[in-house]
């Protein structure tokens, strides 16, 4: 190989290897992988307990944010948040004891709510807003304490 031919080759390598560091950059700076858990959570005064969480997936999809619920020594249900989030941070979870409602913000943006009365979960995730049955499913956050 001559040395028109090696410089080539170290130019082609060492180009892969600055473009891959940048991808890795970039994704870890969209992503921010990490932010596993709960972000919060409210307990209403007879007992009953809602807690939003959120999953780093690891891909081109960041996070999966759910909500969930369960009455006093009751079974935990699930609802739908999203599942193409970006990191979620600043997040609040109140009882709004006039509407009996339970309401998620997101820096201060309403995300979601559970209407107590009537058992409808309603999301606005900047993709899609609809109103549904509660719980959508069954199951118990990954990160409840107990």
């Amino acid at each position: 190989m001559n040395s028109k031919s090696k410089k080539i080759v170290c130019f082609f390598s060492w180009s892969v290897v600055a473009v891959g560091a940048i991808l890795a950059i970039a994704f870890l700076a969209i992503v921010q992988p990490g932010g596993d858990g709960v972000l919060g959570s409210v307990e209403t005064s007879d007992g009953s307990e809602y807690v939003v969480e959120q999953r780093c997936n690891w891909g081109a999809e960041p996070y999966t944010v759910s909500f969930y619920m369960r009455s006093p020594d009751g079974n935990w249900g699930w609802c739908y948040i999203d599942h193409e989030a970006s990191r979620w941070k600043d997040v609040e979870v109140t009882f709004d004891e006039a509407a009996n409602e339970i309401v998620v913000t997101e820096q201060g943006v309403r995300r979601a709510s559970l209407n107590r009365s009537d058992n409808t979960f309603w999301i606005d995730n900047g993709s899609i807003t609809r109103d549904l049955e509660a719980p959508q499913g069954e199951g118990a956050p990954n990160f409840a304490s107990r």
